[in-house]
C-alpha cells in the first residue's frame, strides 16, 4: 500500500511540474522587432512586448549608438516572423518595471536567441540577475568569443562598458 501511495504521489508532482512548465513556455510567432534586445509577439491572442532576458544591444532610438541598427537587422533576419519558443523569466511576476514580458526565445533549431546574437557580436551580456542565471555561462562563453575575435561592438575598446556602450569612445577613433 505504501509503495501505491508514493507512486502516485510520485505521478502528481510530475504532473504538477510540467504544467508548471508549460505555463513558463509557449510556441508563437515575433510579430515586430523593436531593437535587438527586444520583440513583440503574439501571447493569448494580444501583441506583447517582450525584452529579452541576459543580453543589452545598442540603442536605435534616442541615443543612436554604433551597431544598433545593425542588432536590430540581425533580429529581423533572425526572429521576424518566425515560430519560436518563448521561455518566460522564473521571476514569479516575468515583467519588468516598464511592464515587458521578460523571456529566453529558442529558435526552431533548438538555438538560444540570445547566444546566437552575443556570438555575433551585436549583444553583450548584461542584467543577469537571480532566478535568470540558468544560461548564463553560455552566454558568456558566446561572449568571450566574439571578444577575442573582435567582432563588432568589440572590434574598439572602451565601447563596451559595464553600464552599456561609450560612444565618446566610438566617435574619437572615428576622428
Amino acid at each position: 500500500m505504501r509503495k501505491w501511495i508514493m507512486f502516485f504521489t510520485a505521478i502528481v508532482f510530475i504532473v504538477g511540474c510540467t504544467s508548471q512548465n508549460k505555463e513558463k513556455t509557449f510556441v508563437t510567432t515575433v510579430e515586430y522587432v523593436v531593437d535587438g534586445d527586444t520583440v513583440k509577439i503574439k501571447k493569448d491572442g494580444e501583441i506583447v512586448t517582450v525584452r529579452l532576458l541576459n543580453i543589452d544591444t545598442p540603442e536605435t532610438y534616442r541615443e543612436k549608438q554604433a551597431y544598433g541598427e545593425e542588432a536590430k537587422q540581425f533580429a529581423k533576419d533572425v526572429l521576424l516572423h518566425k515560430k519560436v519558443t518563448v521561455e518566460l523569466s522564473a521571476k514569479e511576476q516575468p515583467y519588468d518595471r516598464y511592464g515587458r514580458l521578460l523571456a529566453y526565445i529558442w529558435l526552431e533549431d533548438g538555438t538560444l536567441y540570445q547566444e546566437k546574437i552575443v556570438q555575433e557580436g551585436f549583444a553583450r551580456v548584461a542584467y543577469v540577475f537571480e532566478p535568470d542565471t540558468k544560461y548564463a555561462k553560455k552566454l558568456y562563453k558566446a561572449q568571450e568569443k566574439a571578444k577575442k575575435a573582435k567582432k563588432r561592438i568589440w572590434s574598439v575598446d572602451g565601447y563596451v562598458t559595464e553600464e552599456g556602450f561609450n560612444m565618446s569612445v566610438w566617435l574619437n577613433k572615428a576622428s
